[in-house]
């Protein structure tokens, strides 16, 4: 894994993650990094293999392919709109091309999709650490344990200082907060809480290109080294799942949050915000960025069906 991409570049990153239904030019992406846009487009090919307008393209469609399952009865014509397509058709045949299967093949579960889904998560996302594996922790947890766990709160824009990896997901980003929690110091930058900001769903996005911040808030006047990158994170509702317990169950304790209680929540993730991993006082908050959604009550005409399919096919494997 890489701990140290170039941060100009990723300025780039950054703002096709904010514009993913903008159309976005060359010109955009160069106006962040200060490059010129022929120097943005060298650069760029050379550190990822890909012209920027490629990469976004990719980008668009994983996330596309996330809010068909985070957001299950989200029309698929909406969701190509929010990831700046212009027709559901156009967005249908990009999205075969890419993926080898259609949308509606991942929404409806189909074999091809979910041995896609199961190739990118590999053999670290969302799993538990060798202290809790095969334990009585090592379970999935029902809608109504992690619903037990949840808070809405309504967060203040806030200025963070940071440091990013590219690579997979997995244990060793422990270590990789550590040694920035260790150069804070250096820096003089203290935190009583520390966070990790995910940008990447590891179902969706293939190990190499998944991306982690581990952050720490600091003041509006502090001058940042040129080593340390600076994410403004806007206002908004966040959904906070508290926990406490040891960090090996925080993977599948993020697959139940995503997995279990998000797609039948009422809510649907803002997709150009990251999720975030909140460190403090040895426990852990992990914590949803929301867009407004509907109401598990008005949901529950299309919600029922799948729950009493669930429940029978439980009581006939008994």
């Amino acid at each position: 894994m890489d701990n140290s991409p170039c941060l100009r570049l990723e300025k780039a990153i950054d703002r096709m993650v904010r514009g993913l239904a903008a159309p976005l030019q060359l010109a955009d992406l160069a106006d962040v990094t200060h490059y010129s846009p022929w120097h943005l487009a060298h650069r760029f090919q050379s550190e990822y293999g890909d012209s920027p307008q490629a990469f976004l393209w990719q980008l668009r469609l994983e996330v596309a392919a996330s809010l068909l399952q985070w957001s299950p009865h989200l029309p698929i014509g909406q969701v190509a709109d929010l990831v700046g397509f212009s027709s559901p058709a156009t967005f249908s045949r990009a999205f075969g091309r890419s993926f080898g299967f259609t949308p509606s093949d991942l929404r409806a579960g189909r074999a091809v999709a979910i041995c896609w889904i199961a190739n990118n998560l590999g053999s670290m996302s969302y799993r538990p650490g060798l202290t809790i594996a095969g334990t009585d922790a090592d379970r999935i947890w029902s809608w109504d344990e992690v619903e037990a766990h949840i808070n809405l709160e309504e967060w203040p824009a806030g200025r963070m200082a940071y440091q990013r990896a590219v690579g997979d997901y997995g244990f060793h980003l422990e270590k990789f907060l550590e040694r920035f929690q260790e150069q804070c110091q250096t820096l003089g930058i203290k935190g009583d809480r520390w966070f990790g900001l995910v940008w990447s769903d590891p179902a969706t996005t293939p190990a190499e290109r998944r991306r982690y911040d581990v952050a720490v808030p600091i003041s509006s006047h502090f001058k940042l080294p040129r080593l340390l990158g600076e994410y403004q994170c806007p206002a908004g509702r966040w959904a906070v799942f508290r926990h406490v317990g040891e960090r090996a169950d925080i993977g599948p304790r993020w697959r139940d949050l995503m997995l279990v209680w998000l797609p039948y929540s009422g809510w649907m993730l803002d997709p150009q915000r990251p999720r975030v991993e909140c460190y403090y006082d040895g426990r852990y908050d992990l914590c949803l960025p929301l867009l407004p959604g509907r109401s598990i009550q008005d949901r529950l005409p299309e919600i029922l069906p799948e729950l009493l399919k669930l429940v029978t096919t439980v009581v006939n494997d008994k």
